[in-house]
């Protein structure tokens, strides 16, 4: 028990709202609560009185005696995460008649047998709320056990946190036996497979919120990165046919009819597009976020009906979406948020005629969110039915020109296109930011972009300058063209632009045209030595890492010859390879990229160093060759390879008859100067081509 001292000093704590240390916690009065922390303590004595008990980070077994059946009779809330718990009594916190709060989350070695024995009793508490993370680390694959779920049947729990826990499997009746009262419910980080036993969710009929986000499953998860998306095949052939997802319409169809929340961030599918789906009539929906799914096709539409449609907010970010179906968001006449960033939205909102209408029916949009997508070019009516839109994020992006019409977005209020490579804004942007900006305070936000400071862009300067909008810049921003603060050199051009001195005038054009000469020089020797010293580059590199290079080599090169190709030609390439490697009279060791590159090297690195490696390189010239920049860079590295080596290395094949029109000038020269090999066209021809190859290989 603690001293009569001890009392005296806690009641006038008490009044004082003061925090005592001593050697054993250390604890906090206020006027409603007795606040206990015990974090690495000397945790023998709590008073009893107390409210709020915490006691986290013990480096070892946390005492349960500190806690469990105490004489507490006011605790409300009690918080022994982040311990070394492994075991638990069964009942520990039922006699706790006023607990409201329970966490015990991130003890891992407690498993679910002492979360039975924690949850024992609980009915006969108060208890509101229970965070139970991270607590079974014990096994990967175990069931979940409905006895767990009985043991809250007759609380009145609100709150279940259940996240980060390996659980795979449920036990018929594990959702059904939770209480009616529960309104949020998070299994987030587990590794759920799609099981019947996940119909029993909509049997909670008061469920407000639901986190089912990253599932870690056992099936094998596809990996979408952006460097595997072949941009202009996915946008040009996109077919309802190949969408057959129903992940997303076996979510919904469990899905409460009270739900406001449901967050699916990280959901696993066999597929990748986004099909058509529906929610249910009687459906509360709020907020969705099935954002960091691998959804890269949108097809749909979400079918929501017209009358009972709540829908306000959907984040579907991070998805490295490229595509996207007219009327995919038709429906959504009520979302007032969409979130969209870190998608690869760039090259459909450049090449394709519907991205014009891509938000078409989105008539209650406030907030649109479309950072970092690699956009370059938005259409001009991509925003026409959006006519509430307050809130525009365009950042992170490659914009240089603004073409998107705003003329009549009337309750704007924000435009984040910072980090772009914007020079200016249009006078038809300007005069409907000053219109939008008569009745209430607007923002562009214009940080890290490529304004100049240019007579010629004197108008739009001063426009920033005394517009009422309030225009974002970073301190000490420095315009292209000027060296000095914006402001600076937005005085300066205001007095130079406006002179009629022509003496000083031809000086700056003589002056400008003498350094643009030089540049010129400069820049016409580095661009004729161009491949000359990005070869270099890459074996001063090599050099770096102790690399020998292969001609000082006296066991000679690794490969017999590297082939470069365009994908278009790999059918014919594939037969070359064959007779090359398999044919014993033959049998050359040749080095392909999609085969013998090293992954973690970039490309442009894995080139050289192949080329470099290879006796010959051997390129087949066609039409798809000229189109691919990557065959062009290996072709030019490959001549480079022969005047800094000394060695002939280039063996041309052509496979088509391609004018010299269409040649660029450095391959024209080299078709001038070099002979060459015709495709084969009969069985004859081929053989006689490999005998070729075989010679000029050796």
């Amino acid at each position: 028990m603690l001293g009569l001292t001890d009392v005296f000093l806690c009641v006038c704590c008490l009044f004082a709202n003061i925090t005592i240390t001593s050697c054993f916690c250390n604890v906090t009065y206020n006027s409603t609560d007795v606040i206990v922390k015990c974090d690495n303590a000397n945790t023998s004595n709590v008073p009893k009185n107390v409210t709020i008990l915490f006691c986290n980070n013990n480096k070892d077994d946390c005492n349960a005696r500190l806690f469990c059946n105490r004489d507490f009779k006011k605790l409300r809330f009690i918080d022994i995460s982040k311990n070394s718990l492994q075991y638990l009594p069964q009942g520990c916190f039922s006699s706790f008649v006023d607990l409201e709060h329970l966490i015990i989350s991130n003890n891992q070695q407690l498993g679910f047998d002492n979360m039975y024995n924690a949850f024992h009793g609980l009915n006969k508490t108060k208890i509101k709320q229970i965070h139970a993370s991270n607590v079974n680390q014990v096994t990967v694959i175990y069931p979940y056990p409905r006895n767990i779920s009985t043991l809250l049947t007759k609380t009145s729990l609100k709150t279940f946190h259940l996240a980060y826990n390996e659980i795979q499997t449920l036990e018929s009746g594990s959702f059904y036996l939770l209480p009616m009262t529960l309104q949020d419910l998070s299994i987030r980080g587990n590794r759920f497979e799609w099981n019947p036993v996940f119909l029993e969710i909509a049997s909670l009929k008061s469920l407000q919120k639901l986190d089912i986000s990253y599932q870690c499953s056992t099936r094998r998860y596809r990996q979408r990165t952006r460097r595997h998306i072949d941009l202009e095949r996915n946008i040009t052939n996109q077919t309802k046919e190949d969408c057959k997802d129903k992940t997303l319409g076996d979510l919904f169809r469990v899905v409460p009819p009270s739900l406001t929340t449901l967050i699916a961030t990280g959901l696993i599918s066999e597929y990748s597009c986004i099909p058509r789906f529906g929610i249910s009539r009687q459906s509360k929906l709020e907020y969705i976020d099935i954002s960091q799914a691998g959804y890269n096709t949108w097809i749909g539409p979400i079918d929501v009906h017209p009358v009972f449609n709540n829908i306000r907010e959907l984040d579907l970010s991070n998805n490295q979406c490229h595509f996207i179906e007219t009327g995919f968001f038709r429906n959504l006449t009520h979302l007032t948020t969409l979130n969209l960033n870190y998608n690869v939205l760039g090259p459909f909102m450049s090449f394709t005629k519907i991205s014009a209408s891509v938000f078409h029916g989105l008539k209650s949009l406030k907030c649109l969110w479309m950072t970092n997508n690699f956009i370059k070019h938005l259409d001009k009516n991509m925003l026409k039915d959006n006519i509430y839109l307050e809130e525009l994020h365009i950042n992170k992006n490659e914009i240089e020109s603004w073409t998107l019409d705003i003329s009549h977005l009337k309750y704007l209020t924000l435009i984040d296109c910072s980090r772009n490579k914007l020079t200016t804004l249009p006078k038809s942007v300007r005069d409907s930011l000053d219109a939008i900006s008569k009745n209430k305070t607007v923002m562009v936000n214009l940080k890290y972009n490529k304004i100049i400071c240019t007579c010629k862009n004197l108008n739009f300067l001063d426009w920033m300058f005394k517009t009422r909008v309030r225009v974002i810049l970073p301190e000490g921003f420095q315009c292209v063209g000027f060296k000095g603060n914006i402001s600076y050199g937005y005085n300066y051009l205001k007095k130079e632009c406006g002179k009629e001195n022509s003496v000083k005038e031809w000086l700056y054009l003589v002056q400008t045209i003498c350094l643009l000469f030089i540049l010129c020089v400069i820049a016409l020797v580095v661009y004729k030595k161009r491949w000359t010293l990005i070869y270099r580059w890459y074996m001063f590199r090599l050099k770096r890492k102790r690399y020998t290079p292969i001609g000082g080599c006296a066991g000679g090169y690794q490969f017999d010859a590297f082939l470069s190709f365009a994908d278009e030609d790999r059918p014919f390439v594939d037969r070359v390879i064959d007779e090359l490697e398999g044919n014993p009279e033959v049998k050359l060791n040749v080095c392909v990229h999609f085969r013998d590159f090293i992954p973690g090297k970039s490309i442009s690195r894995n080139i050289v160093t192949s080329i470099h490696s290879s006796k010959k390189t051997i390129v087949f010239m066609s039409r798809a060759y000229l189109k691919s920049d990557w065959c062009k860079y290996e072709l030019r590295m490959a001549i480079t390879e022969e005047s800094h080596m000394n060695r002939e290395v280039v063996i041309m094949t052509v496979l088509e008859d391609i004018p010299h029109k269409e040649l660029s000038l450095d391959v024209l020269q080299y078709y001038k100067k070099n002979s060459y090999i015709i495709k084969p066209n009969t069985e004859e021809e081929l053989k006689l081509y490999l005998k070729v190859l075989e010679k000029l290989v050796n």
